[in-house]
């Protein structure tokens, strides 16, 4: 689906301008490749008490536009922070009404030309000083066949005088602003009903008999996502008035029970008469849940060719969720998953010589390792599901971006790895260890045994899965879920055939005294996992994470000490108390480093610049392919990949033979920016590799890459790609 990330691409954008382009000092003019921004105010002097307008005034270059409050399928409105004087406020945004802009499938609500975004400011009565001085940061994002997000300072200080001054100079473009602002109301006269009809909302409008014919109509909902904004609005005639025809969101983002937005009316050129609007608020005649439905054919055969979509559809969910169970199989040999696996093999093999009700305990652990998995990855994605739907930008492994949640997860394992050890005796989710609480739970064990695989699984990515999460993430919530639960089928499968096929288990080692040693060998891979979230930790937050994780293992290791001494009060005290020490360590854990100075940190002496946005779009202007590597440090997949490919010197001459720019994007920390280029890949999580050609769309690799794959990707590149020159980034554009 096109979606905000869809503008991140390719374009005409100079990094200067990409990068929110301002002028040395704060100014009234902001001038950008795309843009010229000056703020601008109706008054030349001001009066306290008195309320007065300042404005943004944009123009812009032909081709390119800017976005109103409801952008329509993508993009964002522009963003103004006014710094005032003590006691002055400023309102809110007087949006004139907005166009339709096409862009590809999409429609957008915005600008183009020149737009006035004014804003009223009132000035305390009893205010003293002889200047009121205005500062102004504004961010917007200009569009034209891709979109530049840019920003501005502006600063404007105005005389004080006891009577107010219009500025002569402003005066035209104000009240051609008024003129394009909405009014409040409809005009006097006039009528608007809406009501639900076969899915559709049917609006009628009636003017007053005085009223010009109009030429048009057109309707701008305040609320994003629940009209589809690229829908036609079938304006026609009517006897007394006029109709459109509006169409919910593909999508919707909640129910839709009134018309709450804008009309803007065209009348008929012949009059001469200029475009007028009005807010209108009105209910929705017969809105209930899902009364309004997304489009739906109008032509004849619209029946058949809605349940032909609908057939396609089932069909698409079918291939997406075949692919997470595949991708679920895989998972089970990606390095993040092999130290939970290989403890419950090992618990297969100690139950493999007990008979029948060994084999009745094995498929019953299975069961429930099997609900853990399952209820494990839809609890998961519901929650993604409801933090984007909240408005977070996040992906697949989000939680791994927490620093805390690192260090939780390093604890726990090396706790795990205590235990296996026998340094810790306590019952653990490990299969195999003996303890009294696991001996009497056994099912509730197997369940939290499946939670934990799904959790050290979650920063991997297995070939299939990656195309099966980016689409799910575009299909309605049920259908998300679905996709879910066939990947927790996938991951679980294999180790519940094992348990549940006697075959598969006679042929396992009997058990013995063999057993013992390959448990306290089997701590070594939960050790390892601890040295690798370390490390994780420590590119997140920087050496300080040495000093935060280490205190932590102390305390779990205090914690073992303090289990096996025989007064209890000392015993239970002294852990209670150790491990509000540890709790404080995990919270306490420093701030998160800017995604952007890690990336320039790691790459200042590596032939891969950081990626952004705007660097990408400043690459392919400049007629190059670029190779964007998405990654992160608590991605195995993603290292294993980066060491065995794309280090290896051959690999990197071969992109420079085909002139192909390096870029390393690096989602170790939550970054909006990235997940809305991923999203726009169709993809939710990482590895990612992507080859982006100097125009058209970029070229996915797989998830496990080889020099093979790389290779055939850069085939298919045009040859003017394949001869352009490496140029490398400035060192100051690679922050």
């Amino acid at each position: 689906m096109w979606r905000i990330g869809r503008w991140l691409g390719v374009g005409l954008g100079l990094f200067v301008a990409a990068a929110g382009v301002a002028a040395t000092n704060e100014n009234q003019v902001v001038t950008t490749a795309h843009v010229s921004a000056k703020l601008v105010s109706e008054s030349s002097v001001v009066a306290p008490g008195a309320k007065i307008w300042l404005g943004l005034h944009i123009r812009l270059l032909p081709d390119w536009h800017v976005y109103w409050r409801n952008p329509g399928d993508s993009g964002y409105p522009p963003a103004l922070t006014w710094t005032l004087p003590a006691g002055a406020r400023a309102g809110e945004i007087a949006w004139p009404a907005p166009q339709r802009i096409p862009f590809g499938p999409l429609t957008n609500f915005g600008y183009e030309k020149d737009v006035l975004l004014a804003v009223p400011i009132e000035i305390p009565a009893d205010y003293a000083a002889q200047s009121f001085p205005v500062r102004l940061q504004a961010e917007w994002l200009v569009c034209a066949a891709v979109c530049i997000p840019e920003s501005g300072s502006f600063a404007l200080a105005l005389p004080v005088a006891a009577q107010a001054q219009a500025d002569v100079g402003q005066t035209a473009l104000f009240t051609a602003a008024r003129r394009a602002t909405p009014t409040p109301v409809p005009p006097p006269g006039w009528s608007l009903s809406a009501r639900v009809d076969q899915g559709l909302v049917s609006v009628s409008l009636v003017p007053a008999a005085s009223a010009p014919p109009l030429a048009a109509l057109s309707f701008f909902p305040f609320a994003e996502g629940l009209m589809h904004a690229a829908a036609d609005q079938g304006f026609r005639q009517q006897p007394g008035g006029y109709a459109l025809t509006l169409t919910g969101a593909e999508v919707p983002s909640g129910e839709w029970t009134a018309l709450s937005g804008i009309m803007v009316a065209t009348p008929d050129p012949a009059r001469g008469a200029p475009p007028f609007a009005f807010t209108l608020e009105a209910p929705i005649a017969g809105a209930a849940p899902g009364a309004i439905r997304p489009a739906s054919p109008a032509a004849p055969g619209a029946q058949a060719t809605l349940a032909g979509h609908q057939g396609a559809s089932a069909l698409s969910l079918m291939a997406v969720a075949g692919l997470a169970f595949l991708g679920g199989m895989l998972l089970n040999l990606m390095p993040c998953v092999f130290p939970i696996l290989s403890i419950k093999l090992l618990g297969l093999m100690r139950h493999a010589g007990e008979g029948a009700e060994g084999r009745r305990t094995s498929r019953k652990h299975a069961l429930f390792y099997t609900l853990g998995v399952v209820c494990s990855f839809l609890g998961m994605a519901g929650l993604l599901l409801a933090l984007q739907a909240g408005g977070a930008s996040l992906g697949w492994g989000f939680q791994l971006q927490s620093p805390a949640f690192v260090g939780a997860m390093a604890l726990l394992f090396f706790a795990l790895g205590l235990s296996l050890s026998g340094a810790l005796p306590i019952a653990t989710l490990a299969q195999d260890v003996p303890g009294t609480w696991r001996l009497r739970h056994p099912d509730v064990d197997a369940f939290a045994a499946g939670v934990l695989a799904v959790l050290v699984a979650s920063p991997c990515t297995a070939p299939f899965m990656g195309v099966a999460l980016g689409a799910a993430f575009t299909l309605p919530a049920a259908l998300t879920l679905v996709v879910f639960f066939a990947l927790g089928l996938g991951m679980a499968l294999p180790y519940a055939l094992l348990a549940i096929m006697p075959s598969a288990l006679s042929g396992l080692p009997r058990p013995g005294a063999w057993m013992q040693r390959l448990k306290e060998f089997l701590a070594f891979p939960l050790y390892a996992t601890v040295v690798w979230l370390a490390w994780v930790l420590a590119e997140q937050v920087g050496a300080s994470a040495i000093l935060y994780l280490g205190g932590g293992l102390l305390v779990v290791a205090g914690v073992a000490w303090l289990l096996r001494l025989d007064q209890p009060f000392w015993r239970w005290g002294g852990v209670l108390a150790l491990m509000c020490v540890g709790l404080t360590l995990l919270v306490s854990i420093p701030a998160p480093k800017p995604s952007a100075s890690l990336s320039a940190q790691r790459e200042s002496r590596t032939p891969w610049a950081p990626w952004s946005a705007s660097a990408l779009v400043a690459a392919r202007a400049q007629h190059k392919a670029v190779f964007v590597d998405f990654t992160a440090a608590w991605c195995v997949t993603c290292q294993v990949n980066k060491r065995l490919v794309l280090s290896r010197d051959a690999v990197v001459a071969d992109f420079a033979r085909h002139g192909v720019h390096l870029m390393r994007a690096d989602w170790t920390l939550h970054d909006p920016e990235i997940t809305r280029e991923l999203s726009t890949l169709g993809r939710s999580g990482v590895p990612v590799y992507a080859l982006y050609p100097a125009h058209g769309e970029p070229v996915l690799l797989p998830e496990v890459l080889t020099h093979d794959s790389i290779l055939a990707a850069l085939a298919r590149l045009p040859d003017s790609a394949r001869q352009a020159s490496v140029i490398p980034v400035p060192p100051d554009e690679r922050s």
